[in-house]
């Protein structure tokens, strides 16, 4: 297929691709906002995915890649800050004494590489460790809603959202970099997203073929 081709349809996937990434995680947001709980969500998991995708956004902005193939992670991003505080706040854990020191620490490591200050070829050596951190992380999501019994706190159009836009990645990254690191991370997190996806559905369906008033998360029964 002729190069401008390619091109052009991996420019038109990443344009949908970023425009989905808008809303990734709004529904999942607005339930818990709602609810004014987390269950089956784990801090944990929210965490290894905030680093995840913030090793991967300093990693593509500081080699200059084209930022139509990676826009949507910092998108993505100050949504898990949101969905994240809201985790925290409705599991109780805002107040502790460590919050505080690790975001100060978070944004200074993250502005000391997005200014050159801190050296860009550690991202070369952190790269590769996203792909495990995604793994852990949507596994960690997989144990959260098989523990908790039920999936009614997981959003299905996030994951499906999620599912989509590695696979169109995948698409990009080959047509404008070809860098196997993130083609192999972008495979995985797939494969990983339709875990959590199905999951989610299967617990959802049994939930609703139930009297979903008795469907409650076990950790708080």
């Amino acid at each position: 297929m002729d190069d401008d081709i390619l091109q052009y349809i991996a420019n038109t996937l990443s344009t949908i691709t970023i425009a989905s990434c808008l809303v990734l995680k709004v529904p999942q947001i607005m339930y818990v906002r709602k609810t004014k709980s987390a269950e089956s969500l784990y801090i944990q998991a929210m965490l290894m995915e905030i680093l995840g995708f913030t090793i991967v956004t300093l990693y593509n902005y500081t080699n200059r890649y084209n930022i139509m193939t990676y826009l949507e992670y910092p998108i993505i991003l100050v949504q898990a800050y949101v969905l994240l505080y809201y985790v925290m706040k409705y599991q109780y854990v805002l107040g502790c004494p460590m919050v505080p020191f690790a975001t100060f620490a978070y944004f200074i490591t993250v502005l000391g590489f997005g200014t050159g200050f801190m050296p860009k070829y550690l991202l070369s050596y952190m790269v590769p460790f996203c792909t495990p951190l995604s793994g852990f992380a949507k596994v960690t999501y997989i144990y959260g809603i098989v523990k908790c019994g039920n999936a009614n706190g997981v959003s299905l159009t996030t994951w499906i959202i999620s599912v989509a836009t590695n696979m169109s990645r995948l698409f990009t990254v080959y047509v404008d970099s070809a860098d196997l690191k993130l083609m192999i991370n972008f495979t995985i997190s797939t494969l990983l997203s339709s875990g959590v996806l199905l999951t989610a559905l299967i617990y959802q369906l049994k939930c609703s073929s139930n009297d979903r008033k008795t469907c409650t998360c076990k950790k708080y029964k």
